[in-house]
């Protein structure tokens, strides 16, 4: 599932390649993808211009001069230029500009909301705090943790901090120094600053290499991400820690993996 660092990187193509741009043509190649808003309310759009491409946790917000197109990506969803084979949908831009919305999958979903009811839009109102925004806070933070949630889960709950999915949850536990397992309320203030710190670090540096690609994720262009090649404990199970050389250990938490070093974590 694309996270924060490769919707991010997805935004900012379309923000590159699109925005202006203005949209003449709608195709629905599957009509399972949209969740409270129906043909004709896409329809209304043809016409309009691409104001905004902005981004809440996993969520992309496509502003089509006051109307909101919602998409969020799921397990296997891309935006592309071109179609490769599992289209969705297809927006057509002035200036034979295409995107396609690729899922595998199918369960990617689109909502339409008017710009000035976003606030109130249940799946984005009911999200958690956000990394580089201001209600990120240590104060927040430590807010958070005051649950005898295992760590790792606590990271994955979108209704406490946004963003995070299983790769860069388990690269912050590792980066911090703490055990996935360990319960969220016993962490010192120490170590909780330490992983406050570091997921805004690791966001970017992600970020920065165009996210992580493993197996579905492009960029808007069609490239595969960078920072896979920077991995530290996600898919490395029985390979040695490049910090320490211990095996890396994988067990399962809410039926999701979870890769750790037993001997740099605790």
């Amino acid at each position: 599932m694309p996270e924060l660092p490769e919707v991010e990187t997805i935004r900012r193509g379309l923000e590159e390649g699109f925005l202006g741009a203005r949209l003449s043509g709608i195709e629905v190649r599957d009509r399972r993808l949209l969740r409270d808003c129906t043909l004709s309310e896409l329809e209304r759009l043809r016409g309009r211009g691409l104001k905004g491409v902005s981004r809440r946790g996993k969520f992309l917000i496509l502003d089509f001069e006051g109307q909101a197109v919602v998409i969020h990506l799921r397990m296997t969803g891309r935006l592309l230029s071109q179609e490769e084979g599992h289209t969705r949908l297809i927006l057509h831009f002035s200036g034979g500009k295409r995107l396609v919305l690729d899922d595998l999958r199918r369960f990617a979903t689109l909502h339409c909301v008017p710009t000035d009811q976003l606030e109130e839009f249940e799946p984005l109102r009911r999200l958690g705090i956000e990394p580089f925004t201001p209600s990120y806070t240590f104060e927040n933070f430590q807010e958070i943790l005051r649950t005898k949630q295992e760590i790792k889960r606590l990271l994955l709950d979108q209704r406490r901090i946004v963003g995070l999915g299983n790769i860069y949850a388990g690269e912050a536990l590792f980066r911090a120094g703490i055990h996935p397992e360990r319960r969220a309320d016993s962490l010192s203030r120490e170590e909780a600053h330490r992983l406050f710190k570091v997921i805004p670090e690791l966001l970017k540096e992600a970020i920065a290499l165009q996210g992580t690609t493993i197996s579905d994720y492009r960029t808007a262009s069609g490239e595969s991400g960078g920072f896979q090649e920077f991995l530290q404990v996600y898919g490395r199970g029985g390979r040695p820690c490049r910090r320490c050389g211990t095996l890396i250990e994988q067990i399962s938490q809410g039926g999701r993996s979870t890769h750790f070093c037993p001997r740099c974590q605790s």
